[in-house]
């Protein structure tokens, strides 16, 4: 016979179970083996309803529906502060790396151009060396604490020495410039652009050695050929209002006088001065041309040509800079030549670091960036000037190593490929260019 339950007992563990329905879930395993007489299980059914005390299936799968509502409200808090962090980190990511590009971190985008500047030569369009005690110690040092690994060097001659002792002066200032270097241990002449990359790999400084006029060539092609074995590798075709027989400078003077039978631009013989030029590997400079010359030269000459201490006419016209017009800016894709800009100042007027960008972007926007160089920073401070240009997206690291160097070295080996790959012109400047002048020249049996 089954053993029948005591009804007090199940109600009195029924009501345990209800006051620890919340920690645990009570079940008589028993009662489900046992068969029950139908009125006791009336019974026992009707005192569970009376005494509000629900069943164990309903009280665990109420506490599951809690437990499921609880743990999606969870996730949905979750995702919601989860949302709003991404928010804020976005919020604060953006400016923080923003300000990679502002003043906040300057030093970090200067110790990224310094790098680059070990790379890469940084090239000066021009240098002008102050000789003070017989020496140029205090330019050398100069131009090494401005992060310059090579530089240009046009030997100058004045236009006054013109159809007399050009020539000679020429020749001394060669000689000077070869004695000052090789009495420094940081400065070398180069004569390509090899050489100008392994004097940069050893620390020094490179100097690329040229003439700073036309006139100091004597109206001779066996001058020009004499000087280039000298170390010269650049040619001025002429100096600022400095006419030759043979190539029209640029004139900024009003009251300048003329010449009736000079050119306007380049003569034949101006043209296989070029010619020559191209065929030792010389670099053609022809930034104080007048605007005839220079088309004519863009037009004429076999290979890259050159623009140093230059700037855009439409933004500054000097006499301590040449100005270039802008139509002729645009002609240097064609040739492939560069302009190396000053940036230092505008006749008396320095240029401030945002003036010296804004001429940089002027003349990429109508150049290109693979035909700019430098010639100059405000204050001669080019790290600085490089790493607020880097604030500037479109100029990332590539274009920048354009800028300082790699647009120069890219056209010297340009000229130096056309070496002796062209015929090789002795024709002598005719006489009626040369006939009213006050050259002494010995007369030809």
């Amino acid at each position: 016979m089954n053993p029948v339950p005591n009804p007090d007992f199940m109600e009195v563990r029924a009501m345990q179970h209800a006051c620890h329905a919340k920690q645990q879930c009570f079940v008589f395993t028993e009662i489900a083996d046992i068969e029950l007489p139908p009125e006791i299980t009336k019974l026992t059914n009707e005192k569970y309803k009376n005494s509000g005390i629900t069943t164990c299936k309903e009280q665990c799968g109420d506490m599951l529906v809690d437990h499921t509502r609880t743990t999606s409200r969870c996730r949905k808090v979750v995702i919601v502060l989860g949302l709003v962090l991404v928010c804020f980190a976005m919020a604060g990511g953006i400016p923080l790396a923003l300000q990679l590009r502002s003043s906040s971190l300057l030093e970090a985008r200067l110790s990224f151009i310094r790098r680059l500047l070990t790379e890469t030569p940084l090239i000066e369009g021009v240098w002008k060396p102050t000789k003070r005690d017989n020496n140029y110690n205090a330019s050398v040092f100069e131009a090494r604490q401005n992060n310059v690994g090579a530089l240009l060097w046009p030997i100058a001659v004045p236009c006054g020495a013109q159809y007399l002792d050009a020539v000679q002066l020429a020749l001394e200032g060669i000689d000077e410039a070869k004695r000052m270097t090789a009495h420094t241990d940081s400065m070398h002449i180069a004569e390509s652009a090899d050489e100008m990359e392994q004097i940069h790999i050893r620390g020094d400084v490179a100097v690329l050695m040229g003439i700073g006029g036309g006139h100091a060539l004597g109206a001779s092609l066996a001058v020009l050929r004499s000087m280039y074995l000298l170390g010269v590798r650049f040619v001025s075709i002429t100096s600022l209002e400095c006419t030759t027989p043979w190539a029209a400078a640029a004139i900024k003077t009003r009251d300048f006088l003329m010449e009736e039978n000079a050119t306007n631009s380049l003569n034949e013989f101006g043209k296989m001065v070029l010619y020559e030029m191209n065929r030792l590997g010389m670099l053609v400079e022809i930034s104080q041309l007048s605007e005839a010359g220079m088309v004519t030269a863009l037009r004429t000459a076999k290979a890259p040509v050159l623009f140093i201490n230059s700037t855009p006419l439409s933004l500054c016209n000097s006499t301590n800079v040449a100005s270039i017009p802008d139509h002729i800016l645009s002609l240097l894709p064609d040739n492939g030549g560069v302009i190396m800009l000053n940036l230092e100042r505008c006749g008396d007027r320095p240029l401030s670091v945002r003036e010296a960008i804004n001429t940089i972007n002027y003349v990429r926007k109508i150049a290109g960036v693979d035909h700019i160089g430098l010639g100059g920073a405000p204050p001669k401070s080019y790290a600085f000037l490089l790493a607020e240009l880097a604030r500037d997206r479109v100029w990332e690291r590539a274009a920048i190593k354009k800028l300082i160097g790699g647009n120069m070295v890219r056209i010297l080996r340009e000229v130096e490929a056309l070496k002796n790959r062209l015929p090789l012109y002795e024709d002598w400047i005719s006489p009626d260019l040369i006939e009213s002048k006050s050259y002494c020249r010995y007369p030809e049996l």
